[in-house]
Parts: structure tokens; sequence; C-alpha cells
């Protein structure tokens, strides 16, 4: 059974649907992407693990119930991030491109934010080409540069290495399709072109939310009145 809606589906967004979809997201992506990309390249999933320094209060730590001769805080706590994909060059290390979908904790401010953020100036500043997909209508965008995209729900930002600084992006709406996705190669092989529509159906299909998400209530977060009406005529269309 689709989504009751042409493209994102809102009520995804929040607990406890997204981190579902994210994961499946980034499957049918994955598998869209290897379909399409020419001999000399493979595209791999991987997780991001950020450090932390430990806050006071675990510095503190918890009463000792052994005494020991000697005790210490390690410098960093290892934390677990989202899932994303990378395009390699076939046997080799060199990343050509990743792919983000951003997640809650990317557009929070906090150290989940900021080591996003210090990644991305990574790979802009090592020529490795970035896409960033942005299903998500709350939180802090990533910074887009100047002049601004026109205001939308959504957005895919594409920056090519070879025309750094330039960036492409592309807002849509609730109401839209979700646009094909371009994705950099090497200059010399050009783009490819990822359907996100169709990862996001298959993605739908393969999750719960057909029979989980209460489309009586409102969406979380909430929609402006006027695709709050949409929405309910929408749906309503549905039902029958």
């Amino acid at each position: 059974m689709p989504s009751p809606f042409p493209g994102m589906d809102p009520y995804l967004e929040a607990p406890p649907f997204w981190s579902d979809l994210h994961f499946a997201l980034i499957m049918a992506l994955k598998a869209d992407l290897k379909k399409r990309l020419p001999a000399g390249y493979s595209v791999w999933a991987d997780q991001y693990i950020w450090l932390h320094e430990p806050d006071a209060e675990t510095r503190r730590g918890k009463p000792e119930i052994v005494t020991a001769p000697a005790t210490s805080i390690l410098p960093a706590v290892r934390r677990e991030g989202n899932k994303y994909l990378k395009i390699k060059e076939t046997r080799s290390e060199r990343i050509v491109t990743v792919l983000e979908l951003l997640s809650p904790a990317n557009k929070q401010p906090g150290d989940d934010r900021e080591a996003f953020l210090a990644k991305r100036n990574e790979y802009l500043a090592t020529g490795t080409n970035l896409v960033e997909i942005d299903l998500l209508r709350s939180g802090q965008r990533m910074p887009l540069g100047e002049p601004a995209p026109p205001p939308a729900d959504y957005y895919i930002v594409v920056c090519r290495a070879a025309e750094f600084p330039k960036t492409a992006i592309w807002p849509f709406t609730l109401r839209d399709r979700l646009p094909p996705v371009a994705v950099p190669l090497k200059p010399e092989d050009g783009w490819i072109e990822a359907s996100l529509q169709d990862c996001f159906n298959w993605a739908y299909d393969q999750g719960p939310y057909a029979g989980e998400v209460d489309y009586n209530k409102p969406a979380a977060p909430p929609l402006s009145a006027a695709d709050a009406e949409w929405a309910r005529q929408l749906l309503q269309q549905a039902a029958h």
C-alpha cells in the first residue's frame, strides 16, 4: 500500500518512524545507485563514529565499588552516528561522492551538528562531491550559501567538487513528488540520477507505516494551516 502523499509523507518525520525510514531509504538508494553506476565505481553504506570529550557529570562518575590504586578518565567517548552512502573508485580507497540523508541530530544545536558540519567542510575541502537530502521540515537547516534558495519544506543540495563553491539546490514542498537526485561522479564521467521517489515508495512498502501511522491525528511537526487543510482533503480521498 503506497503512502497517501504524492512525495514525502510528513507523518514519517517524527519518532518512531523516522529512524526506520532513514535506514530503509539508505538501503533503497544504495540499490538504486548500484544499478546506475558505470564501470569503475562501487557504492558503500557506512556509519559515522563521533568521539566526544566526557562532560563534567560523566567525569564525576558513579561511586567506586572497587578501590583501585589509580583512576583516570579516558579522553573521548565513542558515539555512533547515522548511516550514509559513499561512492568509491573500484578497488581503491578514493571516495568520489558522499550522499547524506539528514537526521534530526544534524539539525539541532549541539556536538552532533558541529561534528557533522566539520565532516561536511572536510569533504568540500578535499574535493569530494557532496549530496545532502533534507526530508525534515523541523530543525536548523544546513548552511545553504548566498543567495538563499526559495523557502521550501525540503531540499536537495548537490556540491560538485569541480564547481565548488557553486552549489546546486532543489527546493520542493510537501505537495510535490520527490525529485530525482543528481549524483556527480568524476568530471569525465558526469552525473547519474537516483530516483528518490521510487526509493521512497519502496521504503514505505517495506515499512510498517500503513498500519502504524494514525492519519487521523495532526502531523508532527505541525503543518501550516493551508497544508493541513490540503492534507486533510488528500487523506479523506485516500480513505474512500
